[in-house]
């Protein structure tokens, strides 16, 4: 009722990011989630909740006649099939359909279907960013059923299917919006070594079809096999560039402390980029976020030119502060009106919106709720509450500590060239920001060649530590309305699309032009090599963030050439983890393989990049986006 909601329009929304439990699917079968569904709706009290209940029956009653209408087919096609072999396939295809429209999965087969229906259906419901999880696991169940090679055939198919969606358009990339991420590795519920055969089948799997999509996410743990390691090096190394490594003992340890169960901890998984989750069992995007670099760019404009170093280390420290904390409130605020709506007390929205402390705007969870989604999330179903309206046992959600580089490249030009050198006041390099350098390209240069970060320098690393940690302290000191954690990440997303929008900035960058993915370093700044770059990030504290974290270095295949390549990059991984580094997202590539794709796409569609938490074919891609990743090898 749009009407309902002061003519707000919410009902085609959904924030996505989402990473279901599958497993309960596979568990349950859809005809156990119905009655899972009915049993509930007879127990609840509210009227909106058994509506909700009946949302979900009527949603999985669609997916099996959806799955139906695939095994009719089958059969059909069988049925006028000449050809025995491919007679036998159609009918198998069609006996595994009819049965998992209703039916748990008796093998791999059948269990492979099933997932594969059910993420299709929470595409239709959300359209992107639906996550698989760890697939290694929950498909291990149903490993012993069938012969080895044709599990691994199935799983092979199962990656082809993966990348279907490449004919659905993002506006933004220019290209397909799938962007899923699996998850391998890690260690077990019990914590467990968690790498089993399905593991390895899966590696090779993604050996063998060479897409970039699935993203593929990798909990490296103390407890797995050093060759878990090297198989997938030597996928990197070889230019596969949809894999992302994760120091697992390091982020299992960090959200213990955090206080998070480590039961639960073990079996974290990730949603898009490098963000984590719980798979049906929490739902952390996002609270908010926390701009590092508009936040130094607000004190150097309201601090005067006398100012020192430690008052502009304050300033900006109060800044990040109110930031984060307005943020949270604003969060909080609006959880607590659709945790109030979603029990049946609509007045308590309508209230906050005539009191001028809420929009209706705001509200566009409740006017699109997610039943096919919320089924493979623990307690939506026990409680009748829809994911999107709170209702998971892990209750916590992720802040973004964002834009981070240039903030730290800023500050660290701003000290050099102001507080220490005082070859500039801070307000003509403000004024100078404010007109995009025009007629100051002198001073441009003198900022741009002031100290970077990535280069294992303490001048420029330590009071980004200092700032780092201290925005992630910030985001820990509150709570949600239900008193979980707001739990602090790393992350900066989109480089081409989020300079798009900043203004010239204080390190000597133009405005509109890119900034850098998270912690890499900016482009044409990494000047003492990769592992000075890992020594830069490796100095934040881990246990002061639980949620995110990323590192993505660009490497010269010639680099890797050699037959021990792939040892040559674990080896660098096992390093950089040792020393307290948390994840790193390599690019391994030819750049004149590069510039030759430019010119001649046709030639190159294999060719894979990883942007920033999400990959593509390089010919795919908008031509701004590939010069920002050509001129991440080229400079500035």
């Amino acid at each position: 009722d749009i009407a309902r909601f002061g003519g707000h329009n919410g009902q085609n929304y959904t924030k996505a990011h989402y990473t279901a439990g599958y497993h309960r699917i596979l568990d349950m079968g859809i005809d156990g989630i119905i009655e899972s569904a009915k049993k509930s709706e007879q127990s609840q009290t509210v009227e909106s909740k058994k509506a909700y209940l009946r949302s979900i029956v009527i949603a999985y009653e669609g997916l099996a006649i959806l799955i139906e209408r695939y095994s009719k087919y089958a059969y059909e096609l069988a049925k006028s099939e000449t050809d025995s072999k491919r007679r036998d396939e159609l009918n198998k295809i069609g006996d595994v359909c009819a049965y998992i429209a209703h039916k748990p999965p008796r093998d791999y087969y059948e269990a492979a279907q099933l997932f594969w229906f059910s993420h299709l259906s929470l595409i239709i419901e959300n359209f992107r960013f639906m996550n698989y999880g760890r697939v290694d696991q929950f498909l291990y169940t149903y490993y012993n059923t069938m012969p080895k090679d044709e599990v691994a055939q199935l799983t092979e198919c199962l990656l082809i299917k993966m990348y279907d969606g490449v004919d659905l358009v993002d506006g933004g990339t220019g290209t397909y919006a799938a962007q899923h991420n699996i998850t391998l590795g890690g260690v077990t519920r019990d914590g467990k070594n968690a790498v089993n055969e399905l593991t390895y089948i899966f590696i090779d799997a993604l050996d063998k079809i060479r897409f970039p999509e699935p993203e593929v996410s990798c909990r490296i743990h103390s407890l797995n096999p050093p060759e878990y390691l090297e198989k997938l090096a030597q996928l990197s190394v070889t230019g596969l560039n949809c894999i992302a490594y994760y120091n697992d003992d390091q982020f299992i340890e960090s959200m213990v402390k955090a206080g998070i169960p480590r039961e639960e901890v073990n079996d974290y998984t990730f949603d898009l980029c490098q963000d984590i989750t719980f798979a049906g069992r929490g739902d952390l995007y996002m609270s908010g976020a926390v701009d590092m670099t508009r936040t130094l760019l607000k004190a150097m404009r309201e601090l005067p030119d006398d100012c020192t170093f430690d008052d502009f280390i304050a300033e900006y420290k109060k800044n990040v502060a109110d930031s984060i904390k307005g943020s949270i409130e604003w969060y909080n605020k609006v959880e607590t009106a659709i945790r109030h709506f979603a029990a049946g007390d609509e007045e308590y929205l309508d209230n906050e919106v005539k009191a001028g402390r809420m929009n209706y705007g705001s509200m566009s969870p409740l006017m699109s709720p997610l039943p096919l989604t919320s089924a493979l999330y623990d307690n939506a179903i026990e409680s009748g509450t829809d994911v999107s309206w709170f209702c998971c046992p892990i209750e916590d959600r992720g802040f973004m500590v964002s834009n981070l580089v240039v903030g730290i490249n800023s500050l660290a030009a701003l000290r050099k060239c102001v507080f220490e050198d005082k070859t500039f006041k801070l307000s003509e390099v403000s004024k100078a920001c404010d007109e995009n350098f025009e007629g100051n390209e002198k001073m441009r240069q003198i900022l741009w060649n002031a100290p970077k970060w990535a280069n294992d320098d303490d001048f420029v690393d330590l009071p980004a530590k200092e700032m780092i940690e201290f925005a992630c302290d910030e985001v820990m000191k509150y709570r949600t309305p239900n008193g979980a954690r707001h739990l602090a990440g790393i992350h900066q997303p989109h480089p081409v699309f989020a300079g798009w929008g900043l203004e010239a900035t204080p390190e000597g960058r133009k405005k509109g032009t890119p900034i850098p993915v998270t912690l890499s370093p900016e482009n044409g700044t990494m000047v003492n090599g990769a592992t000075a770059a890992f020594a830069s990030a490796a100095k934040i504290d881990p246990m002061k963030y639980q949620w995110n974290n990323c590192v993505m270095l660009q490497y010269f295949s010639s680099v890797f050439a050699s037959n021990d390549g792939n040892k040559l990059f674990a080896d660098m991984i096992r390093k950089y983890f040792a020393i307290g580094g948390a994840q790193h997202q390599p690019n391994v590539v030819d750049v004149a393989q590069l510039k030759a794709a430019q010119k001649h796409p046709e030639l190159y569609k294999d060719l894979i990049i990883r942007m920033w938490g999400v990959s593509a074919h390089f010919v795919d891609l908008p031509r701004e986006v590939q010069d920002e990743f050509i001129s991440r090898f080229e400079g500035f």
